[in-house]
C-alpha cells in the first residue's frame, strides 16, 4: 500500500437546486415516460408512481449508492459526492482513481474505494482525510470502529480510518485472493477468503483467534452479515448455497441449497432474502435457515405475465417492502411478509444494479448507466397499469 495523500483537500459544497448542472449539464426537459405495474389491490385517489426529483452526478458510471443519516453518498468514475434527500447537492468531491464499490460511511467518514485507490472523505464536508494506492488491487471494503479493512491481493489490510494508518496485514492461504469484505460480529473479524477457510480475527491486531477449513464445501464466503442479535452470521457460498454459522467457532447451524449460484443476499429483520436464478425470490428465516416465502419470478408465460430479467443488484428491506431491480430495469416492489408482487415499475432507462430505500415504504433512489439519479415514489398497491412523467411532478 502507497499513502499517497492526507488532510487538505476540499471538496465543492453548497446547496444546488434541481435539476443541477454536472458532467453533462442540465437535464433535459424532454418527458420520458415511466411505466409501472402493480398486480393487486385497489387504487387509492391520486395515488400514483411519480418522479420526486431528477438529477446528474459528475459520474459517467456510477456504482451502487449508500443512504446514511439521510444523505445520499454515490461515487463513480470521476467523483465522490452526497445528496440530500430531496435532491440537493451537499459537496462533490473528485476521486483520482475510478470508484468500484459501493462507498462505505461510518464515524462521520465515507471510504471511497476502487480496486486501483481508494480516498476517504469526511462525509460532512466531502474534505479527502487520506488515499492510497494498493500494492496488487483493493477488494471490497469494510469501515468499521475507526477502521477501514479491505483486500488487497493475498492480503487482508487494516488501516486507521482518520489518517490512513497501515496497521496489520493477514496473509491468506495459497494463492487465493481477498476479494469480498469481511464482517465484524461483537468485537471480533471475519474473513472469508478465496481459500476455503473462514478466519476470525482481533480488528486492533490481525492476530488469528480462531480458523477452520471447510474447502469442501466453499470456497469463498460473500457477503458476511450477522443478525441484529448477533447471534447468526449469514454468508454466501461460492457455487449455490447459503450459510448461517455461529460467530464463536463457525459451526454450521443450517445450509440452504438454493439450486443455482446466488448473486447477492440480504440480512434484514431477522431473515435472509435472495433471488436464485433458478427463478425464485426467496425469503428464508435467519436463525433457523427455514423457509418464509418463495415468489416465482420466472413463469414462462404460463400465466401471462412477464418473467423477471436477471438479478445483479442486492435486494434491499425497508419497513414494509423488499425491493429487488432486475437487469431489463424493473423495479419489484414485494410484501415483506407474504412476497407477494405489490408493484412494478419499469424504468425508461438502462439502470446501474442498484436500488436505495428511503425508508419510508414508498420512496426509492435509482440510478442510470449515463449517471443519472432519481427519487422515485411508489404508493400501495394500485391495481392497474400507470404511466408516469419521469420529470419531476
Amino acid at each position: 500500500m502507497r499513502l499517497i495523500g492526507r488532510l487538505g483537500a476540499r471538496g465543492r459544497g453548497g446547496a444546488m437546486r434541481r435539476p443541477v448542472s454536472g458532467r453533462r449539464g442540465v437535464l433535459p426537459a424532454l418527458m420520458v415516460l415511466l411505466h409501472v405495474t402493480a398486480w393487486t389491490g385497489p387504487a387509492a385517489a391520486g395515488d400514483a408512481v411519480r418522479t420526486v426529483w431528477r438529477v446528474i452526478s459528475d459520474n459517467g458510471i456510477l456504482v451502487p449508492a449508500a443512504l446514511d443519516a439521510g444523505t445520499l453518498f454515490a461515487a463513480g468514475d470521476s467523483a465522490a459526492e452526497a445528496w440530500t434527500l430531496a435532491g440537493d447537492l451537499v459537496w462533490r468531491t473528485t476521486v483520482q482513481t475510478p470508484a468500484h464499490y459501493r462507498p462505505r460511511v461510518s464515524g462521520g467518514r465515507v471510504a471511497v474505494v476502487g480496486r486501483a485507490g481508494l480516498a476517504v472523505l469526511d462525509a460532512a464536508s466531502g474534505r479527502v482525510l487520506w488515499e492510497a494506492r494498493p500494492e496488487t488491487a483493493f477488494g471490497a471494503p469494510f469501515l468499521h470502529d475507526g477502521r477501514l479493512f479491505l483486500g488487497d491481493g493475498s492480503d487482508l489490510a487494516a488501516f486507521r480510518a482518520a489518517d490512513g494508518t497501515p496497521l496489520w496485514r493477514h496473509r491468506v492461504e495459497g494463492n487465493a485472493k481477498v476479494h469480498y469484505a469481511p464482517s465484524a460480529v461483537g468485537g471480533t473479524l471475519f474473513l472469508g477468503a478465496g481459500d476455503g477457510r473462514l478466519v476470525a480475527l482481533d480488528p486492533a491486531t490481525g492476530a488469528v483467534r480462531w480458523s477452520v477449513d471447510r474447502g469442501g464445501l466453499w470456497q469463498y464466503l460473500r457477503q458476511m452479515a450477522a443478525t441484529a442479535d448477533g447471534r447468526v452470521l449469514v454468508a454466501g457460498g461460492y457455487q449455490d448455497d447459503l450459510y448461517g454459522l455461529t460467530p464463536h467457532d463457525g459451526a454450521i447451524l443450517w445450509r440452504h441449497d438454493a439450486g443455482n449460484f446466488i448473486n447477492s443476499q440480504r440480512v434484514a429483520g431477522g431473515r435472509v432474502y435472495f433471488w436464485s436464478p433458478t427463478g425464485w425470490m426467496e425469503a428464508l428465516d435467519a436463525h433457523s435457515g427455514a423457509r418464509v416465502w418463495r415468489t416465482r419470478t420466472h413463469r414462462f408465460g404460463s400465466d401471462g405475465r412477464d418473467d423477471w430479467g436477471m438479478v445483479m443488484a442486492e435486494p434491499e428491506a425497508d419497513r414494509a417492502r423488499l425491493w429487488v431491480l432486475d437487469m431489463a430495469a424493473t423495479l419489484h416492489g414485494l410484501d415483506l411478509d407474504t412476497g407477494a408482487e405489490v408493484a412494478t415499475v419499469r424504468l425508461p432507462f438502462p439502470a446501474r444494479p442498484f436500488v436505495v430505500p428511503v425508508g419510508d415504504g414508498t420512496d426509492v433512489i435509482v440510478g442510470s448507466l449515463g449517471g443519472e439519479l432519481a427519487r422515485l415514489h411508489v404508493p400501495g398497491p394500485t391495481g392497474t397499469r400507470q404511466d408516469a412523467p419521469l420529470s419531476p411532478n
